[in-house]
């Protein structure tokens, strides 16, 4: 089993006029709140500020160290960390010395971290996003293949080589995403499945969907207070029945399901694409290739109309991949390592806290698993993990949101109106487009 990272059902949006308006409102308060951190291959917003005769180790964006609407929360912030101690000269210091170094860095432009935060928000529903907000929760973006770069040397040694890393412990919360290159880069000519390009958008968004999924799963109070998870307990060592027994029918479900599809002709689809695949990487032409192209769409016919029959309605929507079969076998494969997700973090010798960590793990990904597969397909193979997530997480967020705001949240998938001029200005800065990669 494998985790795949460079497969989204779809692109996200990057220019403001494509994005709904409310996905493009909150990447507009994320960037304003000061607590979206970038370090990119040569640019950086932030600074790292450390005082070991208090025990502090943190970052500081730019944003919180130069916004005058910022500012005040800042300096109530270094008080806080100094047990309000710190005389106003010491306070100032502290802001000049960041400053200092802020200065020293090459500044993220400005249409980059627009860029970067529309990609992370449309990696959770609205109401995750808003909670991120609420919270004041810190989003740390780097384009390094892991999240060591940005962490001081004592987590580091705990987690830095993790892609992500989402930290609840129900006091402190920060998100943590790498994107392995730029995503603003072409795709890599050789290996398209890695590094900058498109790769990295992937990759971004599928690791900020499981990292949201994490801080999704937290249960709130009436006053948005953290008191619990939906898939297990706050201290991760006691699972909740019903997520429990969620992914154990998912787990079966999965595999009954790919069994059910290989007898039902995926099986010889499969062994024809492997040997396609290995005669187009060697350049073989013939009619022998004819003859296997053959084979490969009587199969493919044969596997429709099972999926017709059944209502399996995901299944047509690898009918269009270069070679459906190993995309499906790919698919299933990777959820089934997102639903018994393998590693050493994960391991633990009491089977009660390691059944927990699982299910924590699992629920996450559910969001996850959308972004790569989409709706019908991670429902289809995710079905309870995804009810609980879908039915139970989302609701649960709203109705809080609705409790601590006073508000009534309603969902808005309006994009914004583009007038007739803009969309045929010549004179118009020429667009990034990116170029999705479906390669295995």
């Amino acid at each position: 089993m494998s985790t795949i990272y460079h497969i989204l059902d779809h692109p996200p949006a990057i220019y403001m006029e494509d994005m709904e308006i409310e996905y493009e409102h909150l990447a507009v308060q994320l960037i304003k709140s000061g607590k979206l951190r970038i370090d990119t291959d040569d640019c950086c917003n932030f600074a790292r500020f450390t005082d070991p005769a208090f025990n502090i180790s943190m970052m500081v964006s730019k944003e919180e160290l130069t916004d005058a609407h910022l500012i005040p929360e800042t300096t109530k912030l270094f008080q806080s960390l100094y047990r309000n101690t710190a005389s106003d000269q010491k306070i100032k210091s502290v802001f000049d010395n960041l400053k200092k170094q802020i200065h020293k860095l090459q500044p993220v432009k400005k249409e980059v971290m627009e860029m970067l935060a529309r990609i992370f928000v449309q990696s959770a529903h609205p109401i995750v996003i808003r909670w991120l907000l609420i919270d004041k929760t810190e989003v740390f973006i780097t384009y390094s293949h892991n999240i060591g770069d940005m962490m001081d040397i004592v987590n580091w040694q705990r987690a830095g080589s993790n892609s992500g890393m989402q930290s609840t412990n129900g006091k402190d919360v920060a998100i943590f995403v790498s994107c392995g290159g730029n995503p603003f880069a072409e795709n890599n000519k050789d290996y398209p499945m890695y590094g900058s390009g498109f790769a990295a958008v992937a990759r971004l968004q599928i690791i900020a969907a499981q990292e949201l999924g994490h801080f999704a799963d937290i249960k709130r109070d009436h006053r948005g207070n953290q008191i619990t998870r939906h898939s297990a307990n706050f201290s991760g060592t006691k699972a909740t029945d019903n997520a429990r027994i969620a992914r154990k029918k998912d787990i079966e479900r999965c595999h009954n399901l790919l069994q059910k599809l290989m007898k039902a002709g995926m099986k010889k689809q499969l062994d024809y694409e492997t040997k396609l695949k290995f005669y187009h990487a060697n350049k073989v032409k013939g009619l022998k290739i004819l003859a296997i192209n053959f084979m490969i769409f009587i199969y493919k016919i044969q596997l429709i109309s099972y999926s017709k029959k059944h209502n399996l309605i995901f299944v047509r929507k690898f009918k269009t991949e270069k070679y459906m079969a190993l995309m499906l076998d790919a698919m299933f494969k990777d959820m089934q390592s997102n639903l018994s997700p393998k590693a050493d973090v994960y391991k633990n010798k009491n089977p009660e806290i390691e059944e927990a960590i699982a299910c924590i793990e699992a629920l996450a990904r559910v969001p996850q698993q959308v972004m790569k597969w989409g709706y019908l397909t991670t429902k289809e193979t995710m079905h309870d993990l995804y009810k609980i997530y879908y039915n139970e997480v989302i609701p649960s967020l709203i109705t809080s949101y609705d409790t601590v705001t006073g508000e009534h949240y309603k969902r808005n998938l309006s994009k914004p109106t583009i007038s007739f001029w803009s969309k045929i200005n010549i004179f118009k800065k020429k667009k990034l487009i990116l170029k999705p990669v479906r390669e295995l």
